[in-house]
């Protein structure tokens, strides 16, 4: 039988304006005669249609009905070989007749002096009204999102809902966006409604601080402009309205502080094995690391003291473990003078100082008067219920006698201190912390305080003592970072911190792969909008799906942390994501903001079973006035290639505000090395299939819209660098002339550019006129490569400038 899936595929719910609605097939037999059963009573046959094809082997196929004022249902079919096959399920378009009003939706939920905990009805949200996705917190330290319907929500705690209606009384363009605000003094998710509660969505509520006027907040942004973000932002906004944060502005650490550079500029390396052999090997294969961080394994710690069972490990002492074949300076000492690109070390630690916080009988505790704290998993309504999947910890939560060991909250910023002066002393500069939302399972208001403390106290140590900005927030997925004081930059003043989006990539879980780029993706949406530099997470370049992943980590502002074997290695993975500067030395070639899902195709099933769309995200470079979108192959079981019709509509979607009216695009794909036109002359509304392109399973596609410039009698589209995968990042500054366009590059490599006459091209570079290698595409377009090149010649300027004029 023929693969073949559809737009819109069966379950989704798309709207449309009273007007003609095209609908396509793709499928790798054009012989099937492909058909659709609409609910008032027409059958629509599909027919082939010429469009380029991408990666090969399918073909597209459109059928048009037309759109009344009722919603229309379709069923589509196919028949091959004389047998008719019937697709489950159904697609509906709802018309949208007319623009109805945005709305704000809010409740304030306050705890009076002798309530440690409330729960609280949502009344405006319908759970029979509304589907959509759900970022709830499913394990200890992570949230993650999930497609869900109100009306069979999950128990777990949910953080953010993004949801789409089910009910065709609502405007069928809107999108509701609901967030739990979390305050200083109490914190809040949401769950279903609990054995004995009226059926809905209930606010869940615990205080945080005590002898404290305690409010949080529950929002929501009905947004009916078909984008998807403005209700997020709206939300977010209407939160920052209730804390009373609207102006406070959102900023990176410095670059430098205390004479250190920032350790997330460069290329990371996370220690994994024996470290001697991992630097030996990073050093053969002449990787240029900027940073290096020792992980998990050099700490001082004891078993056998906070409870039962080997794994039951707390911290002993500052110092490094006896096993360790060298002291804490040596061993930051072997790593530096191995590798002379590196300039930062870092450690690998947890906000309670090790998995399970101190031992009891550490000579710590003593000197920092800890005491013991009481864990219970009935901090996290939801977790409990259901088997735990993580860290050492968890297995033993139900058990009365476990216990923390801790500084109490007067002494957690001194015992930070300390810590971090004690590895300052050693030659480290920078850390990544652990285990942080752990901290919420601490029980009662007294553990909750504690909670805080830590981490404020943690923070404010290592911005003196390292220097601001230089933690790894990591395993931090709770209500202070998604939804309270952390997330919304009180707890900072505005300064964004780096925060790890999604659990660890690699594991051995179905579909962890394609999973671990939806999720980054779908976290993105709302870390980015908060004081957080979203994190990736580390990735192999030899191992497991290297590009697949290290193309996700150029289009995230955060660090790229590679976890590479010893001996392990591709330099064509790694030397996609750096280059070097004017300088001569390596940096990062990524995007400042990450790449953000398409708002038009949020809702489209990108993670089921058979052919079907992919996942899609994209990502504007104002220097380049251009737009990267980044296509991941992400069928169920990666059993299928994924397969797309490239529109019109998308392109106006990556682009947004930025296109330019009336201005002509090369849409360039990069993996393929094929390019397709674009004219934006039909105005935002038309859809025009534009390419069919297919990815095979473990696979990605980047494509380049940038737009044509007039350059004499020619026309000139510059793609950046095409041996990077973010290569419009190196284009640092774009002008136009009337005979000329000149460029600002940042690093060197192969600079690309679409010509429609490569035959009258003259580039020169730095002045000085260069040989360019041309490839014809078309008949009507070439793509021409300049090479730059780092040399003593380029030392004392900030960046390659390049001409193109029309000789």
């Amino acid at each position: 039988m023929p693969d073949v899936c559809f737009v819109p595929a069966t379950g989704q719910i798309v709207f449309a304006p009273l007007d003609t609605f095209i609908l396509y097939a793709i499928t790798d037999r054009p012989d099937a005669e492909i058909k659709v059963s609409t609910s008032d009573g027409n059958i629509v046959v599909f027919n082939v249609i010429e469009l380029p094809s991408i990666g090969g082997g399918y073909y597209t196929l459109t059928a048009s009905i037309k759109i009344s004022d009722k919603p229309v249902t379709m069923k589509y079919s196919y028949i091959c070989n004389g047998e008719k096959i019937y697709l489950d399920g159904y697609a509906t378009i709802v018309p949208k007749s007319g623009q109805s009003n945005d709305e704000d939706f809010s409740t304030v939920v306050e705890l009076k002096e002798q309530d440690d905990s409330a729960s609280v009805k949502i009344p405006w949200l319908a759970i029979d009204d509304w589907q959509g996705w759900a970022w709830v917190r499913p394990r200890s330290t992570w949230i993650e999102p999930v497609w869900v319907s109100l009306r069979s929500f999950c128990r777990f705690g949910a953080h953010f809902l993004m949801l789409q209606p089910v009910n065709h009384s609502i405007d069928p363009a809107s999108t509701l966006s609901v967030f739990p605000c979390s305050s200083a003094e109490a914190t809040v998710h949401l769950t279903s409604s609990r054995e004995g509660e009226e059926p809905g969505i209930y606010a869940r509520v615990r205080r945080t601080k005590a002898d404290a006027a305690a409010k949080v907040y529950i929002v929501g942004k009905l947004s009916t402009s078909a984008d998807v973000f403005d209700s997020v932002e709206g939300a977010i906004y209407m939160a920052k309205k209730y804390l009373g944060t609207i102006d406070v502005a959102f900023y990176d650490p410095p670059a430098d502080d205390q004479g250190h550079i920032s350790p997330f500029n460069h290329l990371v390396s996370v220690h994994g094995e024996k470290l001697r052999k991992l630097v030996n090997s990073l050093k053969s294969a002449e990787i240029p690391i900027g940073s290096f961080i020792i992980d998990d394994g050099w700490q001082d710690v004891r078993h056998g003291f906070n409870g039962p069972g080997a794994k039951i490990r707390g911290l002993w002492s500052f110092d490094v473990w006896d096993g360790m074949d060298a002291s804490f300076q040596e061993t930051v000492s072997i790593v530096k003078e191995k590798l002379d690109t590196v300039e930062n070390v870092g450690v690998w630690m947890t906000l309670h100082a090790y998995w399970c916080s101190i031992a009891s009988e550490s000579p710590l505790v003593a000197r920092y008067k800890m005491r013991p704290f009481k864990l219970t998993a009935d901090c996290v309504p939801g977790l409990k219920d259901h088997e735990f999947e993580d860290i050492q910890t968890l297995s033993q939560l139900e058990k009365s006698d476990h216990i923390w060991w801790l500084p109490p909250k007067e002494l957690a910023y001194q015992f930070w201190k300390d810590y971090f002066i004690f590895c300052r002393g050693a030659g480290i500069t920078f850390a990544k912390v652990d285990d942080q939302a752990f901290s919420s399972f601490l029980a009662g208001v007294e553990g909750a305080e504690e909670a805080f403390a830590l981490w404020n106290g943690m923070n404010k140590a290592a911005d003196e003592v390292f220097g601001a900005g230089r933690v790894i927030h990591c395993m931090a997925h709770y209500e202070r970072t998604f939804n309270g004081d952390i997330g919304m930059g009180l707890a900072t003043n505005g300064m964004r911190v780096v925060f790890r989006n999604t659990d660890d990539f690699g594991l051995s879980h179905p579909n962890v792969h394609r999973n671990h780029i939806h999720y980054n993706l779908m976290n993105g949406i709302i870390t980015s909008r908060m004081a957080l530099i979203p994190d990736a997470d580390m990735f192999m370049s030899g191992a497991q799906w290297p590009g697949y992943h290290a193309v996700l980590r150029a289009f995230f502002p955060g660090p790229v942390l590679l976890s590479d074997r010893a001996e392990e290695h591709d330099l064509r993975v790694i030397h996609k994501l750096i280059a070097k500067t004017t300088s001569g030395h390596y940096e990062l070639v990524k995007s400042h903001n990450p790449a953000e899902l398409l708002s038009s195709r949020i809702w489209e099933p990108s993670l089921e079973s058979g052919i079907g769309p992919s996942i899609k995200a994209g990502s504007y470079f104002p220097a380049a006035r251009a737009s990267s979108l980044v296509m991941w192959s992400s069928r169920d079981g990666a059993a299928s290639p994924s397969t797309d019709v490239v529109l019109s509509s998308d392109v106006v979607d990556l682009l947004g505000p930025h296109i330019l009216r009336g201005a002509r695009y090369a849409l360039f794909f990069a993996e393929m090395q094929q390019m397709v036109p674009f004219d934006n002359t039909k105005g935002a509304n038309a859809t025009i299939p534009l390419a069919q392109i297919t990815l095979q399973p473990k696979s990605h596609e980047i494509i380049t819209a940038a737009p044509f410039y007039k350059v004499g009698s020619i026309e000139v589209a510059c793609l950046g660098l095409l041996n990077k995968y973010a290569g419009l990042a190196a284009i640092a500054d774009t002008k136009v002339g009337e005979t000329t366009l000149d460029l600002s590059i940042l690093f060197e490599g192969e600079l690309g550019f679409i010509v429609t006459d490569s035959s009258r091209v003259h580039v020169s570079v730095n002045g000085e006129s260069v040989v360019c290698v041309s490839t014809e595409l078309s008949s009507s377009a070439a793509l021409i490569m300049v090479d730059l090149k780092f040399s003593d010649d380029v030392k004392d300027t900030e960046y390659w400038t390049v001409k193109v004029s029309c000789s």
